[in-house]
């Protein structure tokens, strides 16, 4: 399998895409995913329209979940592309 290019994630619109990309990519719906974190289907859909609902033990549970990584790491001072709306994290 190819390594796949980090996403840089900067504002909670994006978060939502790949949440639900990540979900679909897996096969699964809204209610399954749910039943592997011990969420219901109607809070899955809350956080994929809006992750700023989520909290951060559900958002690890869910990558988990989804087989996403999240890397932290510093930048060098390099700044990643600038988002095209103000970030509202």
């Amino acid at each position: 399998m190819a390594p796949m290019t980090p996403l840089w994630l900067q504002t909670p619109a994006q978060l939502a895409d790949h949440l639900r990309s990540f979900r679909k990519a897996r096969g699964l719906t809204q209610a399954a995913l749910g039943n592997l974190v011990g969420l219901d289907q109607t809070r899955i859909a809350k956080i994929e329209r809006d992750p700023r609902t989520v909290s951060f033990g559900q958002l690890m549970r869910l990558l988990s979940a989804l087989h996403v990584r999240v890397l932290l790491q510093p930048v060098d001072g390099k700044q990643p592309p600038s988002p095209t709306r103000t970030s509202n994290w």
